[in-house]
């Protein structure tokens, strides 16, 4: 007889012991949750900082149901001895230990590297930082916004005159979270071929340090700070949002083909020769702009979507998040979808937008109630 079950997952058999706060770690350690590890999330008796934040489904806050779903959650008093020893027994009993505490906190709770090391010599060691786990910065507190702020992203955020502004997600959180699941995945792997434990350290400022590798690109080369380009790119023309009669849309034109299919599909094919070629196109951006906004300030998004698509050319609207989760690709992609808590009741959620072998590499344990 044929078997027809699921393979186990990538991460089946691997333990995560869980030292988080807010985002970065709790979102990491739910990563690898979804990818198949066992996660164990300490809380103190308070609990997770995240579920004191709105709102609230039943008493449950939303916030924190986000970023920990595929969990067991235990209670440890980290203030007394007996709790210390717990946590330090539950770091010696998993493949991986992550945590994203104040600067020295690990180390007050006796579950400094080198003391989990001494019980648990081949662990996973990873721990996300604000500024990095040593160094000048090392001791500083930190949160998203001063992140945004001292890795530059604030200051090429917004419209060309703008203010410095902030993107709407705490961006460094998740992308240090990703990074610290990306660098624990490869220690894993490093484990199996060696047999040794690392450690993996990332720090939530470099992680928005590195992910403007664009910008920082154009700094480099010039020596000078970018300007500002709104939606537009610094890179492609014409490739921003325009507004319609309903609302807005994007367009990324990203060859000289592209222009002038644009241009044909928009019966203006005039544009074509004098704005011909991309670094042409950068150079009279505001010119070619001039030009295009009152065409698609013409007619609605969904005839210029229609048309641009046809076309074959990339083109999006705006949408709202209520708009975004009637998407019928989001709902194909399985990218929201409901699940009973038990004490939140059903609540609706987001899916993984990892895929292995058609999978959607998605927990399916709610997150957990404190102490659950």
């Amino acid at each position: 007889m044929t078997d027809t079950s699921p393979p186990p997952a990538p991460l089946s058999g691997v333990r995560v012991a869980e030292f988080g706060n807010l985002i970065a770690a709790p979102f990491c350690a739910m990563l690898l949750a979804d990818l198949g590890a066992d996660v164990v999330k300490a809380e103190p008796p308070s609990g997770d900082l995240g579920r004191g934040f709105g709102p609230y489904i039943n008493g449950e806050s939303a916030f924190f149901l986000s970023t920990n779903r595929g969990k067991r959650s235990i209670v440890i008093d980290f203030r007394t001895e007996d709790g210390r020893a717990q946590a330090l027994e539950l770091a010696a009993s998993a493949d991986v230990v992550v945590s994203n505490l104040r600067h020295g906190a690990m180390d007050r709770l006796g579950l400094d590297e080198s003391s989990v090391r001494a019980v648990n010599p081949d662990v996973i060691y990873a721990t996300v930082s604000a500024f990095g786990a040593d160094g000048p910065y090392a001791a500083r507190t930190g949160i998203d916004i001063i992140f945004q702020a001292e890795s530059g992203m604030m200051s090429l955020t917004g419209e060309p005159g703008s203010p410095p502004g902030k993107t709407a997600t705490t961006i460094g959180d998740y992308v240090a979270a990703t990074n610290t699941a990306l660098g624990i995945c490869a220690a894993l792997v490093d484990r199996d071929r060696t047999g040794k434990g690392s450690r993996v350290d990332v720090s939530l400022r470099d992680s928005l340090i590195a992910v403007q590798a664009g910008w920082n690109a154009i700094a480099f080369a010039t020596g000078e700070q970018p300007e500002k380009t709104g939606t537009a790119s610094p890179f492609l023309a014409p490739n921003r949002m325009f507004e319609t009669t309903d609302g807005q849309m994007v367009i990324a034109i990203v060859s000289d083909r592209h222009f002038e299919i644009l241009c044909e599909t928009l019966g203006r094919p005039d544009l074509i020769e004098p704005f011909f070629g991309n670094d042409h196109r950068l150079a009279e951006r505001a010119e070619l702009e001039e030009a295009l906004t009152p065409i698609f300030a013409s007619a609605t998004t969904a005839h210029w979507l229609d048309l641009l698509t046809a076309a074959g050319l990339p083109c999006g609207r705006v949408l709202t998040l209520p708009e975004v989760w009637n998407d019928p690709q989001v709902h194909h992609n399985e990218m929201i979808h409901s699940y009973d808590h038990p004490a939140a009741g059903l609540v609706r959620g987001l899916g993984s937008p990892i895929r292995i072998d058609g999978r959607q590499t998605r927990s399916q344990t709610p997150p957990p109630p404190l102490g659950g």
